[in-house]
């Protein structure tokens, strides 16, 4: 019952009858304490209540025992991702290797990896969790929206479409209205960010409306975002601020212990256009405090791109520089794109067109890739300005594609045969076929190598 419960919006009842289960085994039955534990896990992270999360985190200090690490690191990690983190990630090689046959558990470790901000493996581990599906059992229901995370950050957005599809099918034939909610938000943060502002808001809005905001922070954070990208594509950057401001109390502490600090770039870049740029500053300053030494690099990057956005023309040289100054950060290409293209504008404003052009021309690239469209055009449009021709690219017909059809070109492109990407799919090779049929002219191309040198 409590697992089901953490799977619904019934949060407050949820974390009561897990926490009821859990406190008298914390010593007597370990196992079964953890196991409880890491269902209440779901809940804090769903609901992000401060309150159960301390909850939480004193009744694991209190489990004596047990030989569960997988559960063990998934409540730690759900619980406080940025606590500890270096170890944690340590750990996470053999974490994979102890469970690489057992699906339930694999998504937990690509969870706890995604939550760590270690894209790849967490990916990775994801795929293979979604290709042992098919033969040993479903994956734990509900969780597949932090699969469509990792895929949409990692920059595999068609495959983030695709999960959010599975995780709605699932959600409506089970009743799992928080499940079906959050995947509409997920959705609604890819659409914005492929320029299909209508769409980002009817999915966003459908999000909040089918939960309690207060209650499903998470959910209301992810469809806040995508609210704030959809409004400063169409150039209201004041909605967007004001959308962005809303994952933040009045004080600057995320109204989201994970969801909220991803979109602290996000906010400078509305506050730069509005006149909110010292209340933005505030809340940079306090997200950087709060997660001290324990900030990923991921995060650290965005927190310098912010501070670029929000400083004196002749001081923000030196945090652009910072933000891109990691190499490991290449995991995450649309947020690395967006640093360069706004790097390269404080650059033309400057006259240094030679050294913008660069930066935009590998920005372009990656937005193309991704079907970025308002930050293709805004790409294009400094290139433009920067004396070079530009000239529409072939691969922008990616974008048009259905989310299933974009799945199937790219695996394609991989070199996967049809079989092979009928297994991974669920589609019959005939099926598959049929799909690149249709989508090569489209594409502009007639054989898989063209499709390879096509997408990069």
């Amino acid at each position: 019952m409590g697992q089901l419960k953490s799977l619904t919006a019934e949060h407050d009842a949820a974390f009561s009858t897990l926490s009821r289960i859990a406190r008298p085994a914390l010593e007597s039955d370990p196992e079964a304490a953890l196991a409880a534990l890491s269902w209440a896990a779901v809940v804090c992270f769903y609901s992000g209540s401060s309150p159960r999360r301390s909850e939480l985190r004193s009744l694991l200090a209190g489990v004596r025992g047990g030989t569960d690490d997988v559960a063990a690191a998934w409540t730690a990690a759900v619980s406080a991702p940025f606590s500890g983190r270096a170890g944690a990630v340590a750990g996470l090689p053999s974490l994979v290797d102890a469970v690489r046959d057992q699906p339930d558990r694999l998504v937990m470790v690509a969870i706890v990896a995604w939550l760590l901000d270690e894209p790849v493996l967490a990916t990775r581990t994801f795929d293979d969790a979604f290709a042992l599906w098919r033969t040993t059992g479903p994956l734990p229901n509900g969780l597949g929206c932090a699969a469509a995370l990792a895929y949409l950050e990692r920059g595999r957005w068609s495959q983030a479409h695709v999960v959010c599809d599975d995780v709605t099918a699932v959600g409506q034939a089970t009743g799992l209205v928080h499940a079906v909610a959050c995947a509409d938000a997920v959705r609604a943060m890819v659409s914005a960010a492929q320029g299909h502002t209508t769409r980002a808001r009817e999915l966003a809005e459908r999000a909040l409306t089918a939960t309690d905001p207060e209650a499903s922070r998470s959910v209301a954070a992810y469809a806040r975002r995508a609210l704030g990208v959809a409004a400063a594509v169409e150039g209201d950057h004041e909605t967007a601020y004001q959308q962005y401001r809303s994952l933040f109390e009045a004080d600057g502490t995320p109204t989201h212990y994970h969801a909220c600090y991803a979109a602290v770039a996000e906010l400078a870049a509305a506050a730069a256009r509005t006149g909110h740029g010292r209340e933005a500053e505030l809340i940079v300053e306090r997200s950087e405090k709060d997660l001290g030494s324990e900030v990923s690099p991921r995060l650290a990057a965005l927190f310098q791109r912010a501070r670029a956005l929000l400083a004196a023309p002749e001081h923000a040289e030196a945090h652009f520089k910072a933000a891109l100054a990691d190499a490991a950060l290449a995991p995450w290409p649309f947020e690395r794109a967006q640093t360069l293209l706004e790097y390269a504008e404080w650059m033309r404003r400057r006259r240094r067109i030679a050294e913008a052009r660069p930066l935009l021309t590998a920005a372009l690239e990656v937005f193309r890739r991704l079907g970025a469209r308002p930050w293709i055009e805004r790409a294009q449009g400094e290139l433009r300005a920067s004396g070079m021709d530009v000239v529409e690219a072939v691969p922008d017909a990616i974008a048009r594609l259905s989310p299933q059809q974009q799945q199937i070109v790219q695996l394609a492109a991989r070199g996967l045969t049809n079989r092979e990407i009928g297994d991974r799919l669920f589609l019959s090779p005939r099926t598959v076929g049929s799909h690149l049929y249709r989508t090569f002219p489209k594409l502009g191309v007639t054989t898989r190598a063209q499709l390879r040198d096509l997408l990069g």
